[in-house]
């Protein structure tokens, strides 16, 4: 046999190699049209897509098709990509690595792993040309470009949902039938989300400038603000201005000027009493049509509502009911305090303050040996996300003067040192016999680093005085 003779099968070979190579790019282009018709008719805009169906589009009105039935649609695209994988796998596993043996056997070092070497190549190729082209080229085009690839995809992608009905509902009934001993059922749409993971996403959008800061921030407070309670938001009963039913136009009007309340609850002889509510522009409505205010002709009727009521739920009554205030009770009566709509409002996009109201208190001060002076009556949610903290918050307290009452039992002294669960300190810089003004807040880390040659600085240490230490079992 010449060299021409010989050469002729191995030219035969390399020319069926690299058809069987063309089929599996083929392939994997069909794989990346369905990986990209995914994103493509998910992230089309719902305003855009009415408009162009306005506007008469046929293909915008497939594409709604799609994704009114997004069940069978995710499960057609799913099984697409599914079925080509494993068709383009397999042939590359069964044709081109068996193609591929003699071209590699003649090769030194080599030809003793022909076939090895060659099922390596073809897993490798494949696997590569799957991810890049099936996968990341099609995603990042149908982002940029999406909007005309999904008008052009539609119509195909709704004549073979179609075809695929008999074939998604058959293996959705199998899925089902094994997950059905777990206790769950296949599902193409439901979000499986948990709460942290929305909240890196929201934060990873933030930083990326992908997102607003300020969006991020009112996104951030909208997850805390689906755990809250109406006790963690209220006004406490220490710090409602109330007006008597029978008090005199002087004590109205003197309250009214010094506080500058808008909504104020209205009692009966004690605050426990709560008969309503007024409103400071029905107070001066009575004063300039009759000359006095008579507080019993003009109250309004009061919300009662529990303080573990969640604070989503409140928001949506009061908004019903169309009412700006609620009055907070616990389970014998007595009143705790109030909620208003602007409390519910500042907890979604932070303090409101309007022009009438005085300087904001300012709630966390940092010192320059690197603790924070920290108002005792300042929310601990607040604090949590101001310093990046995991402080505990109860049913029954929601403030930083609360959480030192629950970590002692009592109204600690100045001095006292605490320190909460999760190792941070809180010492008490200012309390009364009946009250905790402020605290100063150590970081674990400040407090527990090794001082040079020695071991960690003792957390109730505070100065010449040994303050006792306290922990929450």
């Amino acid at each position: 046999m010449t060299s021409n003779e010989a050469a002729l099968p191995r030219a035969a070979k390399e020319a069926t190699v690299l058809v069987e190579l063309s089929i599996i790019l083929a392939l994997v282009i069909v794989n990346g049209v369905f990986a990209a018709a995914e994103i493509s008719v998910v992230s089309l805009r719902g305003s855009r897509l009415e408009a162009m169906i306005a506007a008469g589009s046929s293909r915008a009105r497939a594409v709604q098709r799609l994704r009114k039935d997004p069940e069978r649609f995710l499960a057609t695209v799913q099984i697409g990509i599914t079925v080509v994988g494993a068709v383009a796998s397999a042939f590359g596993g069964a044709s081109v690595a068996e193609d591929l043996i003699p071209l590699i056997e003649p090769l030194p070092w080599l030809g003793p792993h022909a076939g090895t070497v060659a099922l390596g190549l073809v897993v490798a190729l494949v696997s590569y040309l799957s991810l890049v082209l099936g996968e990341l080229i099609p995603k990042s085009l149908a982002l940029r470009f999406g909007e005309p690839y999904a008008l052009w995809v539609a119509r195909p992608l709704l004549g073979l949902s179609r075809l695929a009905r008999p074939l998604v509902w058959f293996l959705t009934a199998s899925s089902n039938a094994v997950l059905r001993l777990f206790g769950d059922r296949t599902n193409f749409t439901e979000s499986r989300l948990s709460p942290e993971e929305i909240q890196q996403l929201v934060d990873e959008a933030a930083e990326s400038g992908a997102v607003d800061p300020n969006a991020g921030e009112i996104a951030s407070r909208a997850l805390d603000f689906a755990g809250l309670t109406a006790a963690q938001i209220m006004v406490p009963r220490s710090r409602v201005v109330a007006l008597s039913r029978g008090a005199p136009d002087e004590e109205v009007q003197r309250v009214v000027l010094e506080k500058g309340h808008t909504r104020m609850p209205v009692h009966d002889g004690t605050i426990d009493n709560v008969i309503g509510y007024v409103n400071v522009k029905d107070i001066v409505a009575a004063s300039w049509k009759r000359g006095r205010v008579a507080l019993q002709d003009i109250v309004r009727p009061a919300y009662f509502v529990t303080g573990t009521m969640r604070a989503v739920d409140l928001l949506n009554e009061l908004r019903r009911r169309r009412m700006q205030l609620a009055i907070v009770v616990d389970e014998t009566g007595t009143m705790s305090g109030i909620v208003t709509l602007e409390d519910l409002v500042e907890e979604l996009v932070g303090e409101i303050y309007s022009e009438h109201d005085a300087a904001p208190p300012e709630l966390i001060r940092a010192e320059a040996d690197g603790s924070f002076l920290i108002d005792g009556q300042a929310p601990v949610r607040e604090v949590n996300r101001a310093l990046d903290l995991a402080l505990p918050e109860g049913e029954g307290w929601s403030t930083v003067a609360g959480l030192c009452l629950e970590l002692t039992g009592r109204i600690p002294a100045t001095g006292e040192v605490l320190r909460t669960p999760d190792g941070t300190t809180l010492e008490i810089a200012d309390a009364i016999p009946r009250q905790v003004r402020r605290v100063r807040l150590r970081r674990r880390a400040a407090e527990e680093a090794p001082e040079p040659g020695g071991e960690p600085a003792a957390a109730g240490a505070t100065g010449d005085r040994e303050a006792p230490e306290l922990e929450l079992d």
